[in-house]
């Protein structure tokens, strides 16, 4: 069969993918517009193989089990670069759990880049390829797409499989190679791409320096599930129903009073409603079930060993190629420093506590 650059229908799609699968490995991107909505609304799927490449046009209402089965098989290597949120979009789209995923921004780090790298800069240093940038300001839910918008989208991918051959060579080079593939394996944890739970949702916002009560913390993680779950549920901005800050002010005041929105009037009210409801059932909770202050308070002395490792780190990470930054943050390093037997800490096990934790903690522990 005979392939378009744009794939509009199903057979077309399961052709693509099947060529993807005899290949062994497909590069993948996504086009999307995200302004109004709670998650990205896809317009394009990039699908490239070592020799060809294509755009899946996700509004004609195709199929995408292909795509999803193709994403899930273990035995094709998936190649993206800034992997994690395209990888979110397409668990959206598809229902797919990825498997074997190549983070070509994650894998640079491992090879003598900085794991923040942008693709353009990327190709360009690593295998000499310069992509132009002119279509960043297009509408993907736009149709028809202009043959510029097109080559623009698929150069995006035309160039991954070459770019991962390049990093892993690299890697191999400075010794980080295994290092590099045990990192990827973090793609493969179905929890990445899943919606964030509601009851946790209070754990990303700000208070500052405002003085919380436990119960206050409480009223807090109330409100906020209420709000991520009404911006799931009406597939809105989260901030929509109401910003950080009017959330803080109403675990403070313990009411609802007024806050800052963008909804219609019955929207308005009816999330009012729930954050009332939510309110008063949270001030009913005894201080022992009301949650503890997420955040983390040190000692000078862990603080202060914190700093040094940090030093300490940028040197090592140098001496072992590999970019500090995607190590460890610095609070990464306190926490470890701190508790070093929380084995939730990245520093904790792994190739992270093989190749910097365990010196770590015998030059700095307190």
């Amino acid at each position: 069969m005979e392939l378009p650059l744009i794939i509009r229908t199903t057979p077309e799609l399961k052709e693509a993918c099947a060529r993807a699968r005899a290949a062994g490995m497909v590069a993948l991107d996504t086009e999307f517009v995200w302004t109004r909505t709670y998650r990205p609304r896809l317009g394009l799927v990039q699908i490239g193989t070592p020799i060809e490449c294509w755009g899946l046009d996700c509004l004609q209402g195709l199929d995408p089990a292909a795509l999803g089965e193709l994403i899930a098989d273990g035995s094709v290597v998936k190649i993206l670069h800034d992997a994690h949120q395209d990888l979110e979009i397409l668990w959206h789209y598809t229902g797919a759990k990825p498997q074997n995923v190549f983070d070509t921004r994650c894998a640079a780090g491992f090879a003598g880049f900085a794991s923040t790298i942008g693709l353009q800069k990327l190709l360009q240093d690593a295998v000499g390829v310069g992509l132009a940038k002119t279509e960043t300001c297009t509408d993907w839910t736009q149709r028809p797409l202009t043959d510029a918008q097109v080559r623009y989208a698929l150069d995006d991918v035309r160039y991954l499989a070459e770019l991962r051959e390049e990093l892993v060579s690299r890697a191999e080079g400075l010794g980080t190679r295994d290092w590099q593939a045990e990192e990827q394996g973090k793609y493969d944890n179905p929890d990445w791409y899943a919606d964030p739970a509601p009851q946790n949702a209070w754990l990303r916002i700000k208070t500052g320096r405002a003085r919380f009560e436990p119960r206050d913390f409480a009223v807090l993680r109330a409100v906020a599930a209420v709000r991520e779950a009404a911006a799931q549920e009406w597939n809105l901005p989260r901030n929509w129903l109401g910003d950080d800050q009017s959330l803080v002010d109403m675990a403070l005041k313990g009411r609802v009073g007024f806050f800052r929105h963008r909804l219609h009037g019955g929207q308005r009210d009816a999330v009012s409603m729930r954050y009332d409801a939510a309110i008063k059932e949270a001030r009913k909770l005894t201080p022992e079930e009301c949650p503890s202050d997420p955040r983390q308070h040190y000692l000078r002395e862990v603080t202060e060993a914190a700093d040094a490792a940090l030093e300490w780190l940028r040197t090592r990470a140098e001496e072992i190629h590999v970019d500090a930054p995607l190590i460890a943050s610095r609070g990464t390093v306190t926490a470890f420093i701190d508790n070093p037997d929380d084995e939730s800490n990245p520093l904790a096990s792994g190739w992270r506590y093989d190749a910097v934790g365990r010196e770590m903690l015998e030059l700095f522990s307190v």
